[in-house]
């Protein structure tokens, strides 16, 4: 499939793994031009039957990853040495990384990505860059993960609140819940009455421990111990907490002191 790339950043520095491309004076740019995966279009997942002159849609799946061609130089020039450390750094990885370009309208965002197909550029037998794909773990950016905390200092908790879900996907986000049960121990619920009253809960919960619930994952755990969590569910049938798109609103119960949800966005940058 062929596409526009539409993500322009120019001449700007960038982060990749931590270390920022001003160490080498080095800038990123991507000018838009043609690239093979614009990424954030859908796979339609579809069913024939016989006789029927119409598929039926069973659902999409967002694909393919994201791939922006990439142009990374420098004003002067890279020595032979300098040029190896910074393939080193950039190239071969064998996992995804965080990229953020420096820049403002990007400066909440992040690509998860792997630098691909490099190849040196040179003038007159000096280097001056790289040019190179970065392929993405998705086919959306990403917004740094943000932290929605409350407070308790009641024996019973029963409170509403508004959440936004900020995501570019149009699908169901499944955000880190972290939560201590209170002294009375427990059991925690949460009604998303934005999605049919859905309800997530956990019981069987110990005084004044530390849970974490990774609802992406499936998984639930008491932290201090490591203990599996996920059995002290099946009151519920096992139902994750979720949101929709846009906003969510919820209804908080049960012992705890605190709760903290852990939303991580993915986004579309143009």
């Amino acid at each position: 499939m062929e596409g526009k790339n539409n993500m322009g950043f120019y001449a700007t520095h960038f982060i990749y793994d931590g270390v920022s491309s001003s160490t080498y004076g080095l800038r990123i740019s991507s000018l838009g031009g043609d690239t093979e995966n614009p990424g954030a279009d859908v796979e339609l997942i579809t069913q024939s039957v016989y006789r029927k002159p119409a598929n039926y849609l069973l659902g999409v799946r967002q694909s393919p990853p994201l791939t922006i061609p990439v142009t990374i130089t420098v004003e002067t020039e890279l020595s032979a040495t300098e040029s190896s450390r910074i393939s080193k750094w950039l190239f071969g990885r064998e996992d995804y990384k965080k990229l953020q370009i420096i820049q403002p309208d990007m400066q909440y965002v992040y690509y998860n990505c792997i630098f691909t197909n490099p190849t040196l550029i040179r003038y007159g037998g000096i280097i001056r860059g790289y040019n190179a794909n970065i392929v993405c773990d998705s086919p959306f950016a990403w917004e740094f993960p943000s932290r929605i905390s409350y407070t308790y200092d009641t024996y019973m908790v029963n409170q509403n609140i508004t959440i936004n879900n900020t995501s570019d996907v149009v699908d169901y986000i499944y955000p880190i819940i972290e939560f201590q049960s209170n002294a009375f121990g427990g059991y925690l619920e949460i009604i998303n009455k934005s999605d049919n009253r859905r309800l997530f809960s956990i019981t069987g919960l110990n005084p004044l421990k530390y849970y974490r619930v990774d609802n992406n994952i499936q998984t639930a755990t008491e932290l201090t111990s490591g203990e599996n969590y996920v059995p002290n569910m099946k009151g519920n049938n096992y139902k994750w907490f979720r949101y929709i798109n846009g906003i969510n609103n919820l209804n908080i119960t049960g012992t705890i002191n605190y709760i903290s949800f852990i939303n991580h966005f993915p986004k579309k940058v143009s």
